[in-house]
């Protein structure tokens, strides 16, 4: 083979890749933008949660396109726009949030949320990652009766329990080392899902748990049942007259348009703002991870911390919190 037809065929080569990475991130660019209107079909809106991958991607295929056998300075600029675009719309989770300083003396509670999945029989390593994490309240989700028995030897450390456990993927339980009052399973939305609702008085410190589960947006129906939950959720938080802690696997991201309806109804904030992604789901699937799990508050609580629990085997990543409430009194509830 000649040298020219060598050099012919190695730009053919160049070519094909540059061609490959480039169509790669239009497709890329046009997720980024379908994400935006995913108000208009519940299809688009599982475009919204990826915007972590769509930077890193976009990001990539930009600097790529600046090396030599590659440059495409025109897609390069179009990709790193796109790329800045997504960077914009999760910044929220790294800028630093204004948080309240701890109250000095003030009780600190934790909470753990963790959706252990119904389909994960390692009962023991659910127990052990509560005894691991030691928080006052744990809120679980796809509890099964099966659970809640490996979990009865736990009621010296948690007292206080209210739980509607179920074969199927919303089994649901409340585990508090402290008396619950009002607690009860409770109905919100079309779907007719178990949460939990169970207020909380110690030491004349006063607010409210609240534990949800909507259903996956893996069809219209289904989408819509988990908006109108939702939204009967935030009316709900908009009547409790004291502070709010609600705990979920909500199924969808941050940047879905009904996350941010829903803080905006509910007056809720989020507990990961400036603290970082925090995905949590899918846990075998490393590149495809987004936040689902979610610890909101109103005003009137502090958080001080929040990072994952320890893992239950399950898909999911559980989340812990510690939080104080405004105006506690000086004794610590933490041991």
């Amino acid at each position: 083979m000649s040298s020219s037809n060598s050099r012919s065929l190695l730009n053919t080569r160049r070519v094909t890749l540059t061609g490959l990475l480039t169509a790669a991130g239009v497709l890329t660019v046009l997720a980024t933008l379908v994400g935006f209107a995913a108000r208009f079909w519940w299809m688009f809106e599982l475009a919204a949660h990826f915007r972590v991958q769509y930077a890193l991607a976009l990001a990539f295929a930009a600097l790529a396109l600046t090396l030599p056998g590659w440059r495409d300075r025109r897609w390069a600029l179009v990709f790193a726009f796109f790329a800045l675009v997504n960077v914009v719309v999760i910044a929220p989770r790294f800028l630093p949030a204004a948080t309240p300083s701890a109250a000095t003396g003030a009780p600190t509670f934790r909470a753990l949320l963790a959706n252990v999945d119904s389909d994960n029989h390692d009962h023991d390593r659910i127990h052990r990652a509560i005894v691991t994490a030691d928080p006052d309240f744990v809120m679980l989700l796809e509890v099964t009766p099966r659970l809640m028995a490996r979990l009865a030897d736990l009621s010296s450390r948690y007292p206080h329990r209210i739980a509607e456990p179920s074969e199927d993927h919303f089994g649901i339980a409340l585990l508090s080392r402290w008396p619950l009052h009002n607690a009860a399973v409770i109905r919100i939305g079309p779907a007719g899902l178990p949460s939990i609702r169970a207020d909380l008085d110690r030491g004349g410190q006063r607010f409210t748990l609240l534990g949800t589960h909507p259903p996956p947006p893996i069809g219209a129906e289904m989408a819509q049942d988990r908006n109108k939950q939702l939204a009967d959720l935030a009316g709900l938080v908009r009547q409790i007259q004291q502070p709010v802690l609600l705990l979920g696997d909500l199924n969808l991201s941050p940047w879905s348009p009904y996350f941010t309806q829903l803080l905006a109804d509910a007056d809720l904030q989020d507990s990961a703002a400036g603290r970082g992604i925090q995905a949590s789901w899918p846990v075998l699937w490393p590149p495809l991870w987004i936040p689902i799990d979610h610890a909101l508050y109103s005003a009137g609580l502090r958080i001080q911390h929040r990072e994952p629990g320890p893992a239950t085997g399950s898909d999911h990543e559980s989340v812990m919190v510690d939080f104080q409430i405004a105006g506690s009194p000086v004794h610590n509830l933490r041991h």
